[in-house]
């Protein structure tokens, strides 16, 4: 996966059932991420984040262990995730969200 976007943004739904990461750049506009309707590739996968005076939503399944390590200047990203259903999350389903915000933000979490 590649997103970029620019003075915009978008809405991507992904419904890999190989998803190895990727890279998600926002300059001045967002997107937002639907990951639901997709599977994690065996193993370690990592999904790069840079947004500067734009932002970022990523939206996960449940059952998938994520990581944030997001740094931040004048900006934020936030772990939203919050289960009621209290699923226990597949530790062979790991993504690692790493990256940059400045003057900008984002979040992963489990639904819209």
């Amino acid at each position: 996966m590649d997103d970029f976007a620019v003075f915009g943004g978008h809405e991507i739904n992904i419904d890999s059932q190989n998803f190895k990461g990727g890279r998600i750049n926002a300059v001045f506009g967002g997107s937002t991420i639907d990951l639901r309707n997709a599977n994690l590739h065996p193993g370690v996968n990592v999904l790069d984040l840079f947004a500067m005076f734009g932002g970022t939503s990523i939206i996960v399944p449940p059952d998938w262990t994520v990581h944030v390590e997001v740094s931040a200047v004048l900006g934020g990203f936030s772990d939203k995730r919050v289960s009621a259903l209290k699923v226990v999350p597949d530790p062979e389903k790991t993504l690692i969200i790493k990256g940059f915000v400045m003057f900008g933000g984002g979040d992963v979490k489990l639904t819209r």
